[in-house]
């Protein structure tokens, strides 16, 4: 019933829908403080409007129209719902069949041809904090083409974008995983937004395992860097009470040269990392609990109040008790 529901409603004509079928020019719809900067020709988006309370955005793209050329400082998962589609990313003509996912990177830029009656294109945005180190430490393992292209967006160390094209062969659990997200998202229960975020790595496993993966658009220079991955994890697993000090000792550096390191491969401090794993915790509990914010603050490993206000507000644009608020 549910998936009769979802079809329905990604087949239903949306207001710019209705304006594009009769002009067949593009319709701006996002909010103006959501592009960077825009020309006849391009158009570059942030993460303002797409993350204000989510961790993963889900759209469907508007048919009828082209969509012109376009970058993102977020991951964007393109998935052909049905019918057929025709985008260029980085210059490279993708033809999508239904089934069809393509995974691109932060800097790509890409622009989508019409779509037509049938041709529901589904994007997925997520900003790298959302992938598990977990799952990246099993994708390394296995040498995974995929751990490379997520390490990339991690640690801001790529020559050049990539993207990745899964091919749909034959039956696959990609396409029931993804419609259970679009399923959560688009008939929202309680803690849909955090089921939502743990399929995620359950979808990225699966693409692999299932689908016939091919390299667009290569990096001219592989990385595999458990140095990085460490850190990355111990944030990950120990935010409350990690520091710098204590992962130094773990691999025997010393405190200022990985401090040094860590800035040079992430383009950010240890402390800066080490705050974006605290506030993304103290996002999760402000909306999946009722504890009080203040016990929130410290058991995140805040010590001080004013400073978490202060970074929260920083990062997500508003006060916690707002967040709160939202989600209720």
């Amino acid at each position: 019933m549910m998936d009769k529901q979802l079809d329905a409603l990604l087949h239903q004509l949306t207001a710019v829908e209705k304006v594009q079928q009769q002009t067949h020019k593009y319709v701006q719809d996002l909010p103006d403080d959501t592009i960077d900067a825009s020309n006849d020709d391009f158009i570059s988006l942030n993460n303002r409007h797409f993350f204000k309370n989510k961790d993963i955005y889900v759209s469907k793209h508007n048919r009828y129209a082209k969509y012109p050329l376009h970058t993102h400082q977020f991951l964007e998962l393109n998935y052909m719902y049905s019918g057929h589609g025709v985008e260029y990313i980085d210059g490279k003509r993708v033809e999508l069949n239904a089934g069809d996912v393509v995974l691109l990177n932060i800097g790509s830029s890409h622009s989508l041809e019409a779509l037509g009656d049938d041709d529901i294109l589904i994007n997925i945005l997520f900003r790298n904090k959302d992938i598990h180190l977990d799952l990246l430490d099993k994708l390394y393992d296995s040498d995974s083409i995929l751990f490379n292209f997520l390490m990339n967006t991690t640690t801001k160390d790529q020559t050049e974008p990539l993207f990745i094209y899964f091919h749909k062969h034959g039956d696959s659990d990609v396409i029931h995983i993804i419609d259970t997200i679009l399923s959560e998202y688009y008939f929202s229960r309680n803690f849909s937004n955090q089921i939502i975020s743990s399929y995620l790595p359950i979808l990225l496993i699966t693409l692999v395992r299932d689908y016939q993966s091919e390299i667009m658009n290569k990096s001219k220079q592989r990385l595999n860097d458990p140095v990085m991955l460490t850190v990355l994890k111990d944030i990950e697993k120990g935010y409350a009470t990690v520091s710098l000090q204590s992962v130094a000792k773990e691999l025997n550096y010393n405190r200022y040269y990985l401090s040094n390191l860590i800035k040079k491969k992430t383009g950010q401090t240890f402390t800066e990392l080490l705050n974006q794993q605290k506030l993304l915790q103290a996002q999760l509990l402000i909306t999946s609990t009722k504890l009080p914010i203040s016990q929130i603050i410290r058991q995140v490993g805040f010590s001080n109040k004013n400073y978490f206000y202060n970074k929260y507000q920083q990062k997500y644009g508003h006060l916690p008790t707002e967040t709160r608020n939202r989600n209720v």
